[in-house]
């Protein structure tokens, strides 16, 4: 009988190590459900993101279109995304209501500005995110960085974004106050007198953009610009010409010149069909003059601004500036236009800058930079404000 019971004992740690074992495996079993489900959700939440951000988007560039700030100009409900390529079981909602004309402390906010909501939604685990922000037409019409980004790579060469043109890597406008060498890039060109090589000056740069309008519509283009009579000694034949000739728009009812001028500038868009757009043109009738003690160095034909005379200290000298008689002395950024007089949408990939000096006469150098598109009345784009209602609370709109 003693020798039937030995290891009887065992019994009770064995079936110990058995309910701990079946416990372990239950909890982990658990635990991997729930590292599922929350990686689920967690994508979920991401995607719900997603959707909002699409909706921010489409409700920005209707705004920019000329969409009013109320529910019936940029209100939508989203059920069907399968016409943009995204899966069905989604949705967005873009609300625009009454306080849209208020900012998140319901402080009233400029013309300018609006702010919507937009929630998107995956139906089936029903986790949504929910952003508001303020569109403002004050800025950049094209979104991110202003079109006329002359200044990346910064220093010796052209811009990476543009085709063509010339280009001063130091005669530009700095986001602070600077000197020569520490300018930033303008588009640039230079003419040689009359008796040297006498031909006109031409300038054409080209960069990729995207956004559409709803016509008819006007546009507006403003920049900076300088155009300077300089001496010309040694550098008889420093000619830009790297495409384009005159512009063929007409003057712009602001141009600061009466009839034709000592240098143009005008700008040109082109749709995804192909068709350009050509602006009307700003002309400056009587630039200024530097005379001989400022030239352009040959063979090189290097750009005056960076020889680090004083006529270019600071930077920003004499840029928007035009002493014509006619309509009279003329200060500030010019503007060309189109005026899109169809209706329907267009589409937009491609804004280009046209710069021109007519032969003869006297030498001159000619810059544009810091380029901005802006809409029918007043200026555009950009997202002035975020909130993340799926962390903040954000007010009705």
């Amino acid at each position: 009988m003693r020798l039937r019971e030995r290891g009887a004992s065992l019994l009770i740690p064995v079936l110990l190590v058995i309910t701990v074992g079946a416990f372990a495996v239950v909890v982990a079993a658990t635990q991997s459900g729930s590292d599922i489900q929350g990686t689920e959700a967690q994508a979920d939440s991401t995607e719900a993101l997603f959707l909002a951000e699409t909706g921010i988007e489409r409700a920005t560039r209707r705004f920019l279109g000329g969409s009013a700030c109320n529910a019936g100009g940029l209100g939508e409900n989203l059920a069907n995304l399968a016409t943009i390529g995204i899966a069905s079981g989604r949705s967005i909602v873009i609300t625009a209501g009454p306080a849209s004309v208020n900012d998140f402390s319901g402080a009233a906010l400029p013309a300018t500005q609006c702010r919507i909501q937009s929630t998107g939604r995956v139906t089936a685990s029903n986790i949504s995110r929910t952003l508001q922000v303020i569109l403002d037409r004050s800025e950049n019409y094209l979104g991110t960085s202003l079109v006329a980004g002359f200044n990346n790579p910064a220093g010796v060469g052209n811009p990476g974004s543009w085709t063509g043109g010339g280009y001063d890597y130091t005669g530009g406008l700095p986001a602070v106050a600077g000197n020569p060498p520490n300018c930033t890039r303008s588009a640039y060109i230079v003419k040689a007198r009359t008796g040297g090589a006498s031909a006109a000056a031409s300038s054409i740069g080209t960069a990729p953009l995207s956004f559409t309008v709803n016509g008819p519509m006007t546009l507006f283009a403003t920049f900076d610009y300088r155009i300077l009579r300089i001496g010309n000694s040694g550098s008889d034949f420093c000619t830009t010409n790297s495409g384009g000739g005159a512009c063929p728009g007409a003057a712009d009812a602001t141009s600061p010149a009466g009839a034709a001028g000592n240098g143009e500038m005008c700008m040109t868009l082109r749709d995804t069909a192909g068709a350009t757009y050509n602006s009307t043109k700003s002309e400056v009738d009587f630039s200024q003059n530097l005379g001989a003690g400022v030239t352009v160095a040959g063979p090189g034909c290097t750009p005056t601004s960076q020889t680090g005379n004083a006529a270019f200290t600071p930077c920003a000298l004499r840029y928007d500036y035009n002493g014509g008689t006619a309509p009279g002395n003329f200060t500030g950024r010019v503007t060309v236009r189109w005026a899109l007089a169809g209706a329907g949408t267009l589409t937009f990939d491609r804004l280009g800058f046209q710069m021109y000096i007519p032969a003869g006469g006297n030498a001159f150098e000619m810059w544009i930079d810091n380029i901005i598109l802006l809409p029918s009345t007043g200026a555009t784009a950009g997202i002035a404000a975020w909130r993340d209602c799926a962390v903040l609370t954000c007010p009705a709109v």
